[in-house]
């Protein structure tokens, strides 16, 4: 499946971000993502990460929606996240800014072992691919490929 079958279903505006000012800001964003991806088709995580567009601008989004849609293949489980506007914080929701933030904040460790905590070993990489290109955009010209998975 070519990767623009694959996204050019999110409708991606060029204004949204998921780097937030505050964290719930960030919450409420990443909400209204996963509210998005709730009725997108199966996407696996490995193929994922080596289909995704190179948009600098649209990066984020598209990382962040790739990312909501596949965590809950590597985590085993559904992933649970509230809808927009809600004033309970799941712990998926909880642990996901958690490495959002140590992933900004240059706290590798942290991230390492946030991911390493709740992720089993061979979906590690993809998933922190995917969060890489949430909280930094890929260069221009630098292929996904070779990005990490």
């Amino acid at each position: 499946m070519r990767a623009d079958v694959l996204f050019t279903d999110y409708d991606v505006d060029p204004g949204e971000s998921v780097a937030a000012v505050d964290r719930d800001a960030r919450l409420e964003m990443l909400r209204a993502q996963a509210a998005r991806c709730r009725t997108a088709a199966h996407l696996d995580l490995h193929r994922a990460c080596t289909l995704l567009p190179l948009d600098r601008e649209l990066a984020p989004v598209v990382f962040a929606r790739a990312l909501l849609r596949t965590l809950g293949q590597a985590l085993g489980k559904r992933l649970v996240i509230h809808r927009p506007g809600s004033d309970e914080v799941s712990f998926d929701e909880r642990w996901l800014l958690r490495v959002i933030e140590r992933l900004e904040s240059g706290d590798t460790d942290s991230f390492t072992f946030l991911l390493s905590r709740r992720i089993p070993h061979e979906y590690r990489r993809s998933v922190a691919f995917l969060v890489h290109g949430l909280v930094t955009p890929p260069a221009v010209g630098h292929s996904s490929a070779t990005s990490g998975t």
